[in-house]
């Protein structure tokens, strides 16, 4: 989802009519709809954990994305996403020491690998882009540690959580617009839909990974797919040219995600 919106938002800028706000409206629209029609537990059997939780998640998600766009638009989509997925040390971290999740020898040398390529990566010497960086990296850590968090204390069904964050991103959302008093775009809204089933999709399969796969293996896998993912479309679509300590980064980054499915 996160490779998905970074390559669509280079586009939707060079039309000046497009209100991101709008576009992310659009998005959490669609995907808070299709959550409720998914299957699974009533929001009758949601409790306080489920509303608390899920509404900070969602305006968490909404406050991510925002930073997120305006990384791309300064950092550029690899540096981004890097620096996006590199947060898979504070998730991993809350698994092995809150959750005591096994962790073999040979997974903890895919993740230092992992964590290698992405230091490589996102490397940057503006404080600027640092900043920014980090903001990015600590706000998709504490969401990802969220998803753990729920995955083990909360319902066994992902549905009544899942409404809880969308429908308050989409609150949060709508509430911003109406601050910044911003007119309403039905184009901005309609693009914003075609993202809402990709990234509900995209918190459905991950919270179900998280319940059968251990947490130290998801998070690094989820994280390195991602870069590769962002680096192939910077190379095919954006025709970037990598240099050599890039290449090594990539290199070091396949042989971890191996290791970690070993």
């Amino acid at each position: 989802m996160s490779v998905i919106i970074a390559n669509l938002l280079p586009f939707f800028k060079k039309d000046t009519n497009i209100k991101i706000l709008q576009i992310f409206l659009g998005n959490y629209f669609l995907a808070t709809i299709f959550s409720f029609l998914d299957r699974g537990s009533p929001l009758s059997q949601a409790g306080n954990f489920e509303i608390i939780i899920g509404s900070i998640t969602g305006i968490l998600f909404l406050t991510t994305f925002l930073i997120y766009q305006h990384n791309i638009t300064k950092n550029g989509v690899s540096l981004s996403v890097g620096a996006m997925r590199f947060s898979v040390v504070i998730p991993i971290v809350m698994a092995l020491f809150v959750f005591d999740e096994p962790l073999l020898l040979l997974n903890i040398t895919g993740i230092i690998l992992v964590l290698v390529a992405f230091a490589f990566l996102t490397d940057t010497k503006s404080f600027h882009s640092i900043l920014w960086l980090g903001l990015l990296f600590l706000f998709t850590g504490v969401i990802d540690s969220i998803m753990k968090f729920y995955e083990h204390y909360g319902l066994d069904s992902t549905r009544p959580f899942m409404i809880y964050i969308f429908g308050s991103a989409l609150i949060f959302n709508f509430l911003v617009i109406l601050f910044k008093k911003t007119p309403f775009h039905l184009k901005s809204f309609c693009l914003g839909m075609i993202l809402g089933i990709p990234n509900r999709l995209t918190t459905k399969y991950f919270l179900d990974a998280l319940q059968e796969i251990p947490a130290t293996m998801v998070y690094p896998m989820f994280a390195a797919s991602v870069v590769v993912l962002g680096i192939f479309s910077d190379v095919f679509i954006w025709k970037k040219q990598f240099n050599i300590k890039q290449k090594i980064a990539l290199a070091i980054m396949v042989v971890g995600m191996v290791l970690l499915y070993m």
